[in-house]
């Protein structure tokens, strides 16, 4: 007669692996979790803005500019508000807008722009695929300053005014 046979040792079940699995499991929905706020909260920033008025003045923060008659809008641009101010003394703020003409072009626009409406040009400033110019009219009344940032075929622009 033939010994019988021992039963098959039971399989160990690896504890620790299934812990270190659900560990990671539950941080990777965190991380997920977190980047997907992040992003919304990103995209919302982006389209709103934020105005604070007080008796002083009024402070606006993004959204769709709002430019004086008296800064030059380049042609086919969507200009939006980094920053507007105006209190009793004056007025001021950038906008920003990106457009595929070069530097050159956009700076020359509004140099011909500026000195037509009368304000001087007191600054210009040229390295290589960046320019700054800056005018204002004889009693300093009226401040830009424009700059542009070529990259690629691309180039960022950035005005600054003041109305004082």
């Amino acid at each position: 007669m033939t010994p019988p046979v021992p039963p098959a040792p039971a399989k160990k079940s690896n504890v620790l692996l299934w812990v270190l699995i659900g560990v990671g499991g539950v941080f990777f929905l965190i991380v997920v979790a977190v980047l997907a706020g992040g992003l919304f909260v990103a995209h919302k920033i982006r389209q709103s803005n934020f105005e604070l008025k007080s008796a002083d003045g009024t402070i606006q923060i993004g959204g769709d500019a709002k430019i004086p008659t008296w800064v030059p809008d380049y042609p086919g641009s969507s200009p939006q508000t980094a920053f507007a101010a105006q209190g009793k003394s004056g007025r001021s703020g950038t906008f920003m807008f990106k457009t595929e003409d070069s530097a050159d072009h956009v700076t020359k626009f509004y140099r011909d722009q500026l000195e037509a409406s009368g304000l001087s040009v007191t600054a210009v400033v040229n390295s290589g695929t960046s320019q700054v110019i800056t005018a204002e009219d004889g009693a300093k009344h009226h401040t830009v300053t424009v700059m542009a940032n070529g990259r690629g075929n691309e180039t960022s622009v950035n005005v600054t005014y003041t109305n004082k």
